[in-house]
């Protein structure tokens, strides 16, 4: 008897112990932008809201080098595939990181963090948001206009840019330059464009591994800034871009052939429920942290 009441004691410990342990939330990975560091304040602000919001998340900002100096450095001149690569065994090493993990990119790290998911598919990334980023490209300097004051000096600058722009040589020295995309020349931006034709599937030839990833993302949340001056055109956060052929008029995703064929998957996001874009005030960096708690973290993570 006393045998009996022993066991059914243990018993009850065991499956209490088993009821009451809360599960482990998923874990985040966040990449910062450009000339950016996974130390910079809004990187740590937001590490912070989402250990808050949801107790006993681990969050990995990247970094790429053993400083902020050299994080910042790599961030132009380290090749995006290379910085991919980097982080895809970082996150490999991470036992943190082994059961899958939510990706959050902000600027250019949403672009790279997008390309983790399609290019380094164990771990698993599980859902994918990204912030203000160059998404399908872009065609101009940042901030040009403010700075210069002169729209017709942007456009000369501009086109000085886009005659190099696709040089190996220049592709494979600063970072921007292979997300650069010539509205004009499709078939050379294709062709040449060393990572971003690649990424969104553009080439001739389409990789089933790179939509079969963003096919099997829980969901796809796209911020962009509507008052953008850095991300050039700011659609490009949205998947938008500018028409075929010209430089100011602009062709929704849902309008452009990449999305009717769904070269990269995110028409079948869409149909099924997982694509959510927002747009929020501000320029680019305007983080929005009360915003992004309520709408994102609580919406889908919490």
């Amino acid at each position: 008897m006393l045998f009996l009441i022993v066991e059914l004691f243990s018993t009850i410990l065991m499956l209490n112990n088993k009821w009451s342990k809360a599960p482990v939330p998923v874990p985040f990975v966040i990449w910062h932008g450009i000339n950016a560091c996974s130390q910079d304040n809004e990187l740590l602000q937001l590490k912070r809201l989402l250990e808050t919001e949801i107790p006993g998340t681990y969050v990995y900002n990247v970094q790429i080098g053993i400083d902020c100096d050299t994080d910042k450095s790599n961030s132009y001149l380290m090749p995006a595939v290379r910085q991919i690569d980097f982080v895809c065994q970082k996150i490999k090493d991470d036992p943190h990181l082994a059961g899958g993990y939510n990706g959050i990119g902000i600027s250019q790290g949403g672009l790279l963090i997008r390309g983790l998911a399609q290019k380094c598919s164990n771990p698993t990334m599980k859902n994918l948001v990204t912030y203000g980023a160059p998404s399908n490209g872009i065609f101009g300097i940042p901030e040009c206009q403010k700075k210069l004051g002169s729209e017709f000096v942007c456009e000369f600058l501009r086109r000085i840019i886009d005659m190099a722009a696709f040089n190996p040589s220049i592709q494979n020295l600063a970072v921007p330059a292979q997300y650069w995309r010539d509205p004009f020349n499709f078939k050379e931006f294709a062709k040449n464009s060393v990572f971003l034709s690649d990424l969104n599937n553009m080439k001739e030839d389409k990789n089933a591994e790179y939509k079969n990833s963003i096919e099997n993302l829980g969901n796809f949340i796209m911020i962009k800034w509507a008052n953008d001056t850095t991300i050039v055109p700011k659609e490009s956060s949205h998947f938008g871009y500018y028409k075929p052929g010209q430089d100011n008029q602009i062709e929704t995703l849902q309008e452009s052939q990449f999305y009717k064929e769904d070269w990269l998957g995110l028409r079948t996001l869409d149909e099924n429920g997982k694509l959510h874009l927002y747009t929020i005030p501000g320029d680019h960096m305007n983080m929005k942290y009360d915003w992004f708690n309520k709408t994102i973290i609580h919406t889908f993570f919490n």
